[in-house]
């Protein structure tokens, strides 16, 4: 069964990645710093996280747990995000964007039959929100991937999605 979550645009999402740069001092030119933001910014929302064995999440990197109020990592991946590994750091920003935008108020189940539109898919909403964490959209125009993945420390596949992104803003 699928889940839909409280409709929020691009836009949105990209205001809440700014306010949360601001709000812990963090530049908008500069690469997030996921591991200290998980390690101590975290509590500040109100969770932990629990780095497990691969043998807890076995079909899945990471997970959140809003009831719980805690992020839990596999291990491998915590220990690859620690050696600044992109898509390893893209998997806690994305459970980071699910403690930001999903708790048992703000998502609910889909009927099966019914399309979920992308705006409402907690999925989509959280991969925006580490892509936008990663590489603000606002902040790289005319620079070329290869510069924005120096600055950022993101994946190529990220600086592409949002230099493509970055164009569709109106200033």
């Amino acid at each position: 069964m699928e889940c839909k979550a409280i409709p929020l645009s691009r836009a949105k999402i990209r205001r809440f990645a700014k306010i949360l740069r601001r709000a812990f001092d963090i530049s908008t030119n500069v690469k997030f710093p996921t591991i200290e933001f998980l390690e101590f910014g975290l509590k500040s929302l109100g969770f932990d996280y629990d780095i497990c064995d691969k043998s807890e999440l076995e079909n899945c990197y990471a997970k959140t747990i809003p009831e719980e109020k805690v992020v839990k990592i596999r291990e491998d991946v915590y220990i690859r995000a620690t050696q600044g590994n992109p898509r390893d750091i893209f998997t806690i920003l994305h459970e980071i964007g699910h403690v930001i935008f999903h708790n048992n108020r703000t998502i609910e189940f889909a009927r099966n039959e019914e399309k979920i539109p992308i705006y409402m898919d907690p999925e989509w909403q959280a991969n925006t929100f580490a892509a936008e964490l990663l590489v603000p959209a606002d902040c790289i125009a005319g620079m070329t991937e290869d510069e924005i993945v120096d600055m950022y420390e993101c994946s190529y596949e990220v600086a592409f999605i949002q230099l493509k992104e970055s164009k569709k803003i109106v200033t």
